[in-house]
């Protein structure tokens, strides 16, 4: 594990005292999460890694899936717990990094709100053995990741790198394939970030 990354994210999560004050805090659920329930003929397992201020994770629990919840920051499960224990719910925290965890099983469900793109690229291999060792046969991974809208696009000063859809699709083939995609404009952002970004959202199978 990159101890920049964990000194990074320890120190966002020390000025946090409540989930909406983060960041990358989002009170409705990520993109596709709603239909996938939905479409289930039985609510199925999923595992949230970086699960963060605990939104997918509380949204999936209350839906009837058996939740898995990991995050390398303690705080951030205490967050998830706390909020799903709101809502009488119950779910299951993991404190590691996805890059060093052995998996405990396989999962309907695998989701990323935000992970992969926040780290550094010497530990993709070890992210992606561990997703691939996770999904379940038949399984999905739905995946929020900043977008390269233009092979010129500069990455920013700061904050998530940016990948085009093309690189993001080869990156977890030939195992998964993509079902839906869908991103999201935002204006207006500090110089530090560029300015602007787009947020892509991706829904893979495994086939």
């Amino acid at each position: 594990m990159s101890t920049h990354e964990k000194k990074t994210f320890d120190q966002v999560y020390s000025y946090a005292d409540h989930y909406s004050k983060l960041p990358w805090a989002h009170d409705h659920p990520s993109r596709f999460l709603d239909e996938i329930a939905a479409g289930a003929t039985v609510p199925g397992s999923v595992l949230d890694i970086g699960c963060g201020g605990g939104t997918d994770s509380v949204f999936m629990a209350a839906q009837g899936w058996t939740v898995t919840s990991l995050d390398f920051v303690a705080k951030a499960l205490e967050m998830t717990a706390a909020r799903a224990a709101e809502h009488g719910l119950s779910l299951t925290t993991i404190e590691a990094d996805i890059t060093t965890w052995e998996p405990v099983g396989q999962f309907d469900l695998v989701l990323d709100h935000g992970l992969l793109h926040n780290m550094d690229a010497v530990r993709y291999p070890a992210y992606r053995e561990r997703v691939m060792q996770s999904i379940a046969p038949g399984g999905h991974l739905v995946i929020l990741h900043w977008l390269q809208r233009t092979a010129d696009e500069q990455q920013s000063e700061v904050g998530p790198t940016r990948t085009s859809r093309e690189a993001i699709n080869n990156f977890f083939a030939p195992e998964l394939a993509e079902q839906k995609f869908d991103f999201e404009e935002y204006d207006g952002l500090p110089k530090s970030v560029g300015g602007s970004m787009a947020q892509a959202y991706y829904w893979f199978t495994r086939v």
